[in-house]
């Protein structure tokens, strides 16, 4: 502890000398908090499963203008190892200081002799997956941390696939961020002089309309013939969704009500405790715009619209669906209706994370599709996607994740929350058509396929002694884990660290008893430890009986640290 105490003073005093006033300010108020001056300086701002994602302030581990050139210097030194002429596209979210943060990274690429592409206004995520492949760039980023609170942001990496880097590219990149220093190495072009002489091209509106293009096309292919008779209320929960998802429901006929207040960009998220769709507080202001405008459907996508969250009118009241349930509904309805047109093909496919439902399986066996499995991390199954598309040996159906991700057609290898609300909206219509509610289409695929039930355990552990407690976990759930549940027993102990099936190798720890799985993964942007809970019952009252004792179990783990 002693010597990062000593590495952590030495940068601060670094900082403090070759920073900019506004961080000189604020590293001199906590020269007197040990804690404080630990927290900031012990270790760099790492790359995780999403990028680079911390609190933003000043210190080598906090986002801010040093850590973000910083990782642009190494990302444009990867990025000229590959390329003679390279080009990447930028884009930000409504969070505070992304603005910032993205025309410091397009001023480096620019000082590098990197073309950049620049979105002028907040970005979708997926939009910049669709512009790294549309643009045939070598490379993107996009400045956002996603769901997390308004302290944060972050700095996504994107491969010239237009999937986020995988750890094979990552760890090359991260090798090229280490070897420089924060304020001797970084080359940097003024923003002016580098739009004035093209080297940094603000997009217009041409790439926004090809996408929402492209997804209009898709959804009509699925299902030429649905009445989109159907009233929605829509919250961008202060993000990026606003304009695109607004778009493409209205070009489908849906009549959409957009929460006003959550409508405005604002990086405090002021009306909201977290931007989260998966939480359901998220959504007290839809509801109750929903209820006045009697909305048969209420979605809300998180602040850089990778992510949504759904609601549906039931009666007097509205009822949620978690996203492993909405990835379940949108599968069977996308492989039904290409059934009925004739466009399932015989070498489908559909990806899925491991800490995803198993309750695809037998829906795509009886389909004939396959399903494979991925790491989590939605840049695992758009590297699939990739692979697949290069060799046509498969063809990509649908891809999806249970924190509320999904994927179809081929025009992202991200997430994307906008073409998620076209196929929520659509499959919604098919079902008003014929007097069914998505609450009743979940149950008769349940009475078909099994009662399979989910559940997700978080805890949250900061700083120094928080990594410590999150490794002692970890040892304790290899190496101590419960033989029993109830009357289940412990038959198998997978250590993903090992290599299994053919995937990069992983600090992930899965426990298998009859019916039931408890998955161990410590977050990768986030000082969590996070639980998956995964059974299998004849009803859903034994499902849900599996889950507490799986949740018991993971209680009492926890309990011992």
């Amino acid at each position: 502890m002693k010597d990062l105490k000593v590495i952590s003073y030495e940068k601060l005093n670094e900082w403090i000398e070759k920073t900019e006033k506004d961080v000189k300010d604020e590293l001199e108020k906590i020269k007197t908090n040990e804690d404080e001056i630990l927290d900031r300086f012990y270790k760099d701002l790492e790359f995780g499963t999403g990028g680079m994602r911390g609190k933003m302030g000043a210190g080598s581990n906090r986002m801010n203008i040093y850590t973000v050139a910083r990782a642009t210097q190494g990302f444009a030194n990867y990025i000229k190892s590959k390329k003679d002429f390279p080009s990447v596209v930028i884009a930000y979210d409504n969070r505070n200081m992304s603005p910032k943060f993205s025309k410091i990274a397009a001023q480096v690429f620019a000082g590098n002799g990197i073309r950049v592409y620049l979105f002028p206004e907040l970005t979708a995520t997926p939009i910049l997956s669709y512009a790294v492949r549309h643009l045939s760039a070598d490379g993107g980023i996009v400045i956002t941390a996603s769901h997390n609170p308004p302290e944060y942001n972050g700095y996504k990496v994107y491969t010239s696939d237009g999937t986020q880097a995988v750890p094979k590219y990552a760890k090359m990149i991260i090798e090229e961020v280490n070897k420089l220093d924060y304020f001797n190495d970084i080359k940097i072009m003024n923003y002016d002089e580098a739009v004035e002489q093209e080297k940094i091209k603000i997009l217009d509106d041409e790439l926004f309309n090809d996408y929402i293009d492209e997804i209009e096309g898709y959804i009509r292919s699925i299902d030429p013939s649905i009445k989109r008779n159907l009233d929605i209320t829509y919250t961008p929960l202060h993000g990026t969704g606003l304009k695109p998802v607004e778009e493409i429901l209205s070009k489908l006929g849906f009549n959409v009500n957009i929460v006003k207040e959550q409508a405005i960009h604002d990086g405090n998220f002021p009306t909201v405790k977290s931007p989260n769709p998966e939480e359901k507080k998220a959504f007290d202001m839809a509801l109750k715009l929903a209820k006045e405008t009697n909305s048969e459907l209420v979605l809300a996508t998180d602040p850089d619209a990778d992510r949504i969250g759904v609601f549906e009118k039931n009666g007097n009241d509205y009822v949620t669906f978690n996203g492993n349930e909405m990835g379940i509904m949108l599968s069977h309805f996308l492989l039904t209706n290409m059934k009925e047109h004739a466009i399932l093909p015989k070498n489908g496919v559909i990806i899925k994370t491991i800490v995803s439902t198993e309750m695809i399986k037998p829906i795509a066996k009886e389909f004939g599709i396959e399903v494979e499995e991925t790491l989590t991390g939605f840049k695992f199954i758009g590297e699939k996607m990739e692979y697949y598309d290069q060799t046509k040996t498969k063809k990509f159906l649908f891809g999806f994740e249970e924190s509320y991700g999904c994927l179809a057609n081929n025009h992202a290898r991200d997430k994307d929350a906008v073409i998620a609300s076209a196929l929520i909206a659509t499959l919604k219509s098919k079902l008003k058509q014929e007097k069914k509610t998505l609450k009743e289409y979940l149950q008769e695929l349940n009475e078909k396929y099994g009662f399979y039930k989910e559940k997700l355990l978080s805890y949250t552990f900061e700083g120094i002694q928080g990594n410590q407690k999150i490794s002692k976990l970890m040892k304790i759930i290899k190496e101590e884990p419960p033989a029993k549940l109830n009357n289940a027993e412990l038959f198998e102990t997978v250590d993903y660290n090992s290599g299994i099936n053919g995937l990069p190798k992983s600090n992930v720890i899965e426990l298998r008893y009859e019916n039931i799985k408890i998955i161990a993964r410590p977050s990768g942007t986030e000082p969590k430890i996070k639980f998956y809970l995964m059974v299998k019952g004849s009803s859903f009252e034994e499902a849900m009986s599996k889950i507490d004792f799986a949740e018991k179990a993971v209680s009492e783990i926890v309990n011992k640290i």
